[in-house]
Formats: C-alpha cells, sequence, structure tokens
C-alpha cells in the first residue's frame, strides 16, 4: 500500500499522561538514517533513506470528555479521525469505555486502540459490552516502537480503504438507481433471467404489466411463471393489424380483456435477446415488451387523416364539382384561373347553388391548401361576438373576456378565411374589414397593437350588393376590395342539363352512406326532377335525394318517394308529372338519352341496349342533340 498517499492520516491519542503523548510523537514520528561520514562506507550506501512511516498528523487529548469533543468537531468539519488510541484510566471524568460509547455515537467508521496496563484480562472482559467491539482492539504498556507503528499503519490503511470502498458502494448504488430510473422511464416492459430461468432483474413497467410485485416475481419458479403469463396474454389475431405491426410467431402477446388493473386488449411486441458477461459467455436473457398499441392507435389515425384529406381534396377539386352544362364550365375555367393567386374572389349566387363548394374549391387547388380554412358565417353570428370572432380580444377587454382570444384572421395565418353572407355584415365592422384588406394587419379589440396576418379571403353573398352599396348598406370602399375577382353561380334552374348527373351523384352518395343498392332513378322520377324549378338550389336537390333514398324500397328511385315540395306537378293517380307540366317531345328524349348514358357509364353499347335501340340508331340521335359518349 502507498501510505504516502492516504487520504486520512488523522490519529489521535487520548491519554492524561503527558510522557505517552511525547512517546507517540517519538514513535510515530518519520525517521531518517544520518549521512554516512566514512569515505568507503558513502561509496556503497544512499546518503538519505527514507523513513517507511508517512507523516501522520497526531491529536493530543487529556480526557474521555475532551477526545469526544475533538472527533465531533473533527467529522462536522470534514475532517474524521482515522484511528484513536484511548487508555481506559483517564481521572478525572469519563473513562475510556465510556468515550468510546460515546464516540460510536459520532463516528461508527472510527478505529479504536485502548490502552491498558491490565494484562491477566481480555478486551471482551474489559468491555463487558459486544457493541463496542466494533472496530476495537488493545494493546498492553509498556508499547513497543514497532507495535505501535505497524498497528497505526494497518489501522489508517484499513480506514482509507473502506472509506474508498464505502464510496465506491455509493457510487455504484446511485448508478444502479440511475439505471433502474432509466430503464424504469423507457415505457417497455423490462426483465432479465439468468440461464436457469429465475429473475435476476424487473424493471416497474414489467411488474405493472404483470401485476406482480417484483418480491412476488423473484419467487417464481419458470413454471409458475410461465403458468401466470400464459394466463395473462394470448396469442393475438392480427389479420385486422396494419402490415408494419405483424410480427413473427415469437414476437407478440395480447393482454387478455379480463386481465388485471390494465383495461382493454393491447398488443404488445416481445423481443429477447442474450446478454453476456465480459468474456462473452452468456449468463441470462433480457425480455423487452413493448406496447405497440398506441403505435397502431397512431397509425389508423393518421391513415384516416390522410384519408379525409384526400377524400377533401377530391370533393373540393375541379374535378369533384359536378355538373358540365355551359354555365358551370365557365365557373371551372374562373376557378382554375384564379386559384393558384391570393386575388380576394367574391362568389355570388342563390342559397343552395354550392357557394362554399366553390369557396374550398379555391382553396384547396390553391398553394394555401396545407394551411388552415376557416369559416365565418356573417348572418348567423351577432355583432359584438363576430368582431371578437374575427379580431379576437385582450383580456378584460370587455364584460366577459376573462382571458385573451385568437381571432379567426389570426388563426388562419397561411390559409383561406371565407365569409360566407358578408352582404349582412355591420357597417362598422365592414370599415375594419376594409383595413384587413388593405394593410395586411388586425387589432383585437381591447388594444391598439397592429398584427400581421398572412391570409387569402374568399367571400359570397347571396345578396346584391351593388344595390346595397346604392342604398348605404354595404360600403362602397369595400364593395370594391372584395369584388375584385366576382364570380357567380348559376341557380340549378338555369342549368337543367346538370341535374341528371347531380342527382346520380348524390344517389350514390346517399346510397352508399346509408348501406343501401338503389342502382337508378327511374324515367318519371328523372323527368320530375327536371322539371321542377329548385329554389332552394343544388342543396334542396340533395335533400330530396337522400329523403328518396331512406324511403325507397326497390332498387330504382320511385317518384312517390320524393318530398312533398314536389307534389304540386305530381298526378296522385298515376305518380308522374300532371299534363300541365308536360315537357316537350324533343327534350324528353334527349334527357332519356343522357339518362342512359349516365347509367351505362357513357358506354354506347349499353345504353343502345337499354333504350331499344341499334347503335348505328343511337349514334345519329348524339349527334342531333351534341351529345358524346365512349365507344
Amino acid at each position: 500500500m502507498d501510505f504516502a498517499n492516504l487520504r486520512n492520516r488523522r490519529v489521535m491519542i487520548a491519554d492524561d499522561q503527558k510522557e505517552i503523548h511525547d512517546d507517540f510523537s517519538e514513535m510515530l514520528r518519520p525517521r531518517f538514517l544520518e549521512t554516512v561520514t566514512d569515505d568507503l562506507a558513502s561509496a556503497f550506501t544512499q546518503k538519505k533513506e527514507e523513513s517507511f512511516l508517512p507523516e501522520f498528523e497526531l491529536l493530543y487529548v487529556n480526557s474521555g470528555e475532551e477526545a469526544v469533543d475533538v472527533i465531533k468537531a473533527e467529522k462536522e468539519a470534514g475532517r474524521p479521525v482515522s484511528v484513536a488510541f484511548v487508555d481506559i484510566r483517564m481521572p478525572p471524568g469519563i473513562d475510556g469505555i465510556e468515550t468510546i460509547r460515546r464516540v460510536r455515537e459520532i463516528d461508527r467508521d472510527l478505529e479504536v486502540v485502548i490502552m491498558t496496563a491490565y494484562t491477566d484480562k481480555s478486551l471482551a472482559e474489559i468491555i463487558h459490552d459486544m457493541d463496542l467491539l466494533h472496530k476495537v482492539l488493545y494493546i498492553r504498556k509498556p508499547f513497543a516502537r514497532e507495535e505501535i507503528q505497524q498497528i497505526a499503519l494497518s489501522l489508517v490503511g484499513k480506514w482509507n480503504v473502506e472509506q474508498e470502498l464505502a464510496e465506491k458502494r455509493r457510487q455504484l448504488t446511485d448508478s444502479h438507481q440511475r439505471l433502474e430510473a432509466v430503464l424504469d422511464a423507457t415505457g417497455d416492459a423490462l426483465a432479465m433471467y439468468d440461464v436457469t430461468g429465475n429473475l435476476v432483474f424487473a424493471n416497474r413497467r414489467f411488474e405493472k404489466v404483470l401485476d406482480l410485485p417484483k418480491s412476488e416475481l423473484q419467487k417464481m419458479s419458470p413454471k409458475t411463471f410461465k403458468e401466470r403469463f400464459d394466463e395473462r396474454f394470448r396469442e393475438p389475431d392480427l389479420t385486422d393489424m396494419e402490415g408494419r405491426f405483424i410480427f413473427g410467431s415469437k414476437g407478440k402477446v395480447v393482454e387478455r380483456a379480463e386481465a388485471g388493473n390494465l383495461p382493454g386488449n393491447r398488443l404488445f411486441y416481445r423481443s429477447v435477446a442474450p446478454v453476456s458477461d465480459i468474456q462473452g459467455e452468456i449468463i441470462g436473457d433480457l425480455y423487452v415488451y413493448r406496447d405497440v398499441s398506441r403505435e397502431i392507435q397512431v397509425e389508423r389515425m393518421k391513415a384516416e387523416v390522410l384519408r379525409l384529406r384526400t377524400e377533401l381534396k377530391a370533393t373540393y377539386s375541379f374535378s369533384g364539382m359536378v355538373g358540365s352544362s355551359a354555365p358551370m364550365k365557365q365557373v371551372y375555367a374562373l376557378v382554375k384561373q384564379a386559384a393558384e393567386s391570393d386575388i380576394t374572389v367574391l362568389i355570388q349566387g342563390e342559397s343552395g347553388t354550392g357557394k362554399e363548394l366553390v369557396a374550398k374549391s379555391f382553396h384547396f387547388n390553391s398553394h394555401r391548401k396545407e394551411g388552415p380554412y376557416l369559416t365565418i358565417n356573417c348572418a348567423a353570428i351577432p355583432e359584438a361576438p363576430i368582431e371578437s370572432e374575427l379580431f379576437g380580444h385582450e383580456e378584460g377587454a370587455f364584460t366577459g373576456a376573462t382571458k385573451r382570444r385568437i381571432g379567426v384572421f389570426e388563426r388562419a395565418t397561411g390559409g383561406t378565411v371565407f365569409l360566407d353572407e358578408v352582404g349582412d355584415m355591420d357597417l362598422a365592422l365592414q370599415a375594419r374589414l376594409l383595413r384587413v384588406l388593405q394593410e395586411r394587419e388586425i387589432q383585437r379589440v381591447g388594444t391598439t397593437t397592429p398584427i400581421p396576418v398572412d391570409i387569402r379571403l374568399v367571400a359570397a353573398t347571396n345578396k346584391d350588393l351593388e344595390d346595397a352599396v346604392k342604398t348605404g348598406r354595404f360600403r362602397e370602399d369595400l364593395f370594391y376590395r372584395i369584388s375584385v375577382f366576382p364570380i357567380a353561380i348559376p341557380p340549378l334552374r338555369e342549368r337543367r342539363e346538370d341535374v341528371p348527373s347531380l342527382a346520380k351523384h348524390f344517389l350514390e352518395k346517399h346510397t352508399k352512406r346509408n348501406g343501401k343498392t338503389i342502382s337508378g332513378i327511374s324515367t318519371a322520377t328523372l323527368r320530375l326532377l327536371l322539371q321542377y324549378d329548385w329554389p332552394g338550389n343544388v342543396r334542396e336537390l340533395e335533400n330530396a335525394i337522400e329523403r328518396a333514398v331512406l324511403l325507397e324500397t326497390t332498387d330504382v328511385l320511385q317518384v312517390k318517394n320524393l318530398p312533398p315540395q314536389l307534389s304540386p306537378i305530381v298526378d296522385p293517380r298515376k305518380g308522374g308529372a300532371a299534363p300541365t307540366s308536360v315537357l316537350p317531345l324533343a327534350e324528353v328524349e334527349r334527357q332519356a338519352l343522357v339518362n342512359a348514358l349516365e347509367a351505362s357509364d357513357n358506354n354506347v353499347t349499353e345504353a343502345a341496349r337499354a333504350l331499344g335501340l341499334g347503335r348505328a340508331t343511337l349514334y345519329r340521335k348524339l349527334k342531333k342533340f351534341n351529345l358524346t359518349a365512349d365507344v
């Protein structure tokens, strides 16, 4: 042992005799050989040899009380005494035995050497207390120099080694606790078993999954553990799982529905890896159980979001807008031209014509399609709330404003704001909207701090805004700001040729939604749909088809299931149109051709077969009415 590098060499001598203090000072002081004066001897020896004794730090006390006080003070100061030589008899005051008793309450690590003149008693007989014998030995007076030196060296070295070992144990314990904390924080259930199948380690997650404390798990034999595991888990049916979660036959377990306090079925991915020691010899296996139920749920949610997003894009793409009439083709062309720009758009049209559908088409076909799309119905929200809804407000801005609110214009940054029924907006609010369009910034209610916004504005109205400007109900400057790119959506009565395709589209939509198998629309029903003026436009048509689908019991949509508002033009005895509402024969023939093409997905051969015509005849009639179809 390298005594020169010992961390603590503090030695106390507790004796009431000064001569004993002097003896220890002389015995434990490092001694060096004197310089050799003989020339011949100096040729074979060093001039100075180092002592085998280190520099001890000696502390002298004259009584037991003083010894206790010094040891306590040194311990509290972080300079503990490593070895104490204590005399049995130190009158007056407490004797050596009581001194040891009190010292033990202060420092259990102190090495104690009892000095006694008794020659016929053992240490146990002297002390009469087995607890005090911890780290205690004794020597008899008078002492031999070598005996004191060896005892001091050995005990100082022992104290230092034990302290280093205790520190390493503390560090090892801290490392073990940190490792356990890390393994507990992984979220996986981890356990290690030795080569005999007995549990070596299990984290808290493993205990929770098995619903057993570690103490119980450690008592289990491999057979008992397997029975417990089989009771709690089963092999799963993965036929409905995503591909990325279908594991090998040894890589999956599912918790039983009735298992413990963890509700519901969950899928665990199980992996087993061998554990080797530093020599590479396998000492056991590490089992990892990872709950992938949430990952599967997240993947399904992602797939659902992707499906909905794809559906949105398809629904509001140009191809998703139904209608092939000349007025609608003009609408498509205008939407396509303006979609990629940030130009402000005003959509005009009667209620139910599909203004919001056109607005969404602008958004989902623009560079802002990944951003927010927010809608405000200006006619449905009262004046005060709509201002807060659009611009937001600060806490305390008005009665009831208990916290800050972020308005639509801020939330829609990077996306599109659709203001429906903008013609119903209050004049004061119109002025604030004009500022947004001019400055591209807003102010929350209750503050004057400007906040920049990056939005595209699309507005819609069923009112005549030019007339509203003339009568002072709508600001002229705002009208010119929002009508930079106007689009007029024609009412359905002005594009009757779109009725069959719209009716088919809604039939397929609501048939699928209601789980029915309706394959078509009867000729009488289609004729009636074409004759009706549809004051509610496309929305009313969809509602009529949805109602008829719910009531229909055959595989073809019949007139009797149409809504009551169409009844004035229906002959209740025949279920058809009244004579006053009969279409011209040419129009009926044209619609029959259109209906046949719709039903056959534009296939001329099938359409001709359904109409009872030859292909050549059908081609002539298609040419007559400027209709086209696939061969």
